[in-house]
C-alpha cells in the first residue's frame, strides 16, 4: 500500500508569518526533503506515492549507542546529576524494547547502583545528599523490573516506600514530587504505577486520584499538569494511564480528549508535537501516540476500528526523521541530535504502532471495587496479532509494550507475579 506526499499537507499561516510559523516552516522544509527522497517520481503530478518498502531500524548502532552510554558519559552530563536513576532506565528499556540481551554484568551493576540510591525512609534519589523524588522513584522501580530477579526486586523496601509515599499525598489527591516540590498529574501517576508494581495499593493511596486528574482536563480536551494549565501531551498520558490503574476513565470528557489528540498528528510530518501551535518531536510518538491504546479501551472502540491516527505516518516519521545514521540513537527532529531520552521514547512510539494493543472485550475483567484488582486489570492488556502494521523491512518489528507502563510485558508480568505472591501490607489489610 502506497502513502500520498503533498505539499498541500504543510502549514498554512495564512499570510500572517510569525516567529512561530517560520520554525514550522523550517522543520517542514527539512522533513519534505527526506520525504521527497522516498517518492515515486512517476507519480508527483498527482501528488506523490512514497515508497515505504525500504525503511529500517538500524538497531545495532542504537544498541551501540546506548552501550556507550551506560560505559560512560561525558562531563557535560553533570547536569543531569538529579535525573541520574532516569539514565539507566532510558538505557535499559530502550535494549529491552529492540529485543537486546541484558546480561548479568549489566544487571549486576543496575541493582548496586540503585541500592545505592535507596533512601532508607523510602523512595530513591539520585544521591544521599539529596532528597527522594517520585519520579526518580519511578525510574528506579521500572528499572528494578526490566531487570527482574529477586535480588533486583528485593532493593526496594515496600514499608518504607508506601510511608514515603503517603507522606507526598496531598489533600486534594495529588502527589508532591519530593518533600516541599510541586504537584502535578505526573506525581500521581508515578505514585500508582509504584503502587501497582509493589503491591502497595491501598484505598487511602488512591484517594482523590481520578478527581484531581479530570479537574485537570482542560477546555480543549487534553490533560495539564494542574488545574487550569495548559493541555500537554505528556501530562495526558500519565493522566489516563493513571485513570486506567485506578478503572475511572470515564471521569474524562472522552469526546474533547479524542479531538484534541488526534489533532495533535501532524498532516505533513506524520509526527506528533505535544500541545497547540507546537512542532513536531519523536518523544511525543509516546507521550501522545501512547495515549491512544488508552483511548481506544475508554471509547470501548474494537481491533477492526483500529486507532485514531495514522499508524505507519507516525512509523515513518521516527524511521526516516528520527534516527542518527551515523552516531546511531534516535531524536527529537531532523537537524537535532540524538539522546537516551528520545531514543527511548520514539522506540515506544514505534512499538506501540507497530503493535495493536488492547483487552478483548470478551475476556474483559473490569471490577474496580477493589484496589487489588488492578494487577488482574492491568495484565489482561495485550497485543492482538491481528492488528500488527510495520512499514519497511520484516525486521523492524519490536517488542510490544504496555501502554500504561512504557515497558514490554514479559518483565512486568514476571515482577507483579513476585510482589503479588508476599502478603500485602498491614496498611492494606487494615484499609480494605
Amino acid at each position: 500500500m502506497s502513502f500520498l506526499f503533498s505539499y498541500d499537507f504543510r502549514y498554512d499561516d495564512n499570510e500572517h508569518e510569525t516567529e512561530t510559523s517560520e520554525t514550522q516552516t523550517e522543520v517542514e522544509d527539512r522533513i519534505g526533503r527526506i520525504y521527497m527522497r522516498l517518492v515515486d517520481p512517476q507519480t508527483l503530478p498527482l501528488g506523490g506515492d512514497i515508497d515505504d518498502s525500504k525503511h529500517k531500524l538500524l538497531r545495532a548502532k542504537h544498541e551501540q549507542f546506548v552501550h556507550d552510554s551506560i560505559h560512560g558519559l561525558s562531563s557535560g552530563f553533570t547536569v543531569l546529576d538529579s535525573s541520574r536513576p532516569w539514565i539507566p532506565f532510558w538505557c535499559l528499556n530502550s535494549l529491552d524494547i529492540m529485543g537486546c540481551d541484558i546480561d548479568d554484568r549489566l544487571r549486576l551493576h543496575t541493582v548496586d547502583t540503585f541500592r545505592k540510591m535507596h533512601c532508607p525512609s523510602g523512595g530513591f534519589r539520585s544521591d544521599p545528599w539529596q532528597l527522594p523524588h517520585i519520579v526518580s522513584s519511578y525510574a528506579a522501580v521500572m528499572s528494578l523490573v526490566l531487570v527482574g530477579g529477586e535480588e533486583a526486586y528485593d532493593v526496594v523496601d515496600r514499608h518504607a516506600m508506601y510511608r514515603w509515599l503517603m507522606q507526598m499525598k496531598q489533600q486534594d489527591g495529588s502527589f508532591a514530587v519530593h518533600d516541599g516540590g510541586e504537584v502535578d498529574v505526573r506525581g500521581i501517576y508515578c505514585a500508582l504505577v509504584i503502587g501497582s508494581v509493589l503491591n502497595i495499593m491501598t484505598s487511602d493511596l488512591v484517594r482523590g486520584c481520578a478527581e484531581f486528574i479530570a479537574r485537570c482536563q482542560t477546555f480543549e480536551g487534553g490533560i495539564g499538569p494542574y488545574p487550569g494549565v495548559e493541555a500537554h501531551g505528556g501530562y495526558t498520558l500519565c493522566g489516563m494511564a493513571a485513570l486506567e490503574i485506578l478503572g475511572k476513565s470515564d471521569v474524562l470528557d472522552l469526546g474533547r480528549l479524542a479531538k484534541w489528540m488526534c489533532a495533535r498528528q501532524m498532516a505533513f510530518e506524520g509526527g506528533f508535537n505535544g500541545r497547540t501551535n507546537k512542532l513536531v518531536d519523536g518523544c511525543y510518538s509516546y507521550w501522545v501516540g501512547g495515549a491512544f491504546p488508552l483511548l481506544q479501551k475508554a471509547l470501548k472502540r474494537s481491533l477492526k476500528d483500529d486507532y485514531l491516527y495514522e499508524r505507519p505516518a507516525l512509523q515513518r516519521y521516527i524511521l526516516a526523521c528520527c534516527q542518527d545514521t551515523r552516531l546511531g540513537g534516535l531524536r527529537d527532529k531532523p537537524g537535532k541530535h540524538p539522546d537516551l531520552y528520545h531514543t527511548m521514547y520514539c522506540l515506544l512510539g514505534l512499538s506501540l504502532s507497530q503493535h495493536y494493543i488492547g483487552v478483548d472485550p470478551d475476556k474483559e475483567f473490569s471490577d474496580t471495587s477493589s484496589v487489588f484488582s488492578v494487577p488482574v486489570r492491568m495484565m489482561q492488556w495485550g497485543a492482538m496479532s491481528a492488528g500488527t502494521k510495520v512499514i519497511g523491512v520484516r525486521t523492524n518489528i519490536v517488542r510490544p509494550v504496555h501502554p500504561v507502563y512504557g515497558t514490554s510485558f514479559a518483565p512486568l508480568a514476571q515482577c507483579i507475579k513476585y510482589f503479588y505472591s508476599l502478603p500485602p501490607l498491614a496498611e492494606s489489610l487494615a484499609d480494605e
